[in-house]
């Protein structure tokens, strides 16, 4: 009876430190995880060539304004749902 007790005892030290452990291991793996996410992918090469191309959009706009006044507004009018229309008729 003793030693079943004992061993029942040793079962349940057991398993908190593995529960411990596991939950060192997860933060671990988190800590990882969050790294791969930070380094550079694709999709973040594409988010900068995407906010480029605003960004010169958004120049060339101003200095069209600037050199023809409201030509360059209705342009641009005409131009966001023109390229609406083409970015979802797939």
């Amino acid at each position: 009876m003793q030693e079943r007790e004992n061993r029942i005892r040793q079962e349940l030290e057991n398993e908190k430190n593995k529960t411990v452990d596991g939950y060192r291991s997860r933060i671990q793996g988190s800590f990882h995880s969050a790294r791969k996410r930070s380094q550079a992918s694709s999709s973040d090469l594409r988010a900068a060539l995407i906010r480029i191309g605003v960004l010169l959009f958004l120049t060339i706009f101003i200095v069209a304004y600037l050199q023809w006044g409201n030509v360059a507004m209705y342009g641009f009018l005409i131009f966001i749902p023109l390229y609406v229309w083409m970015k979802f008729r797939k």
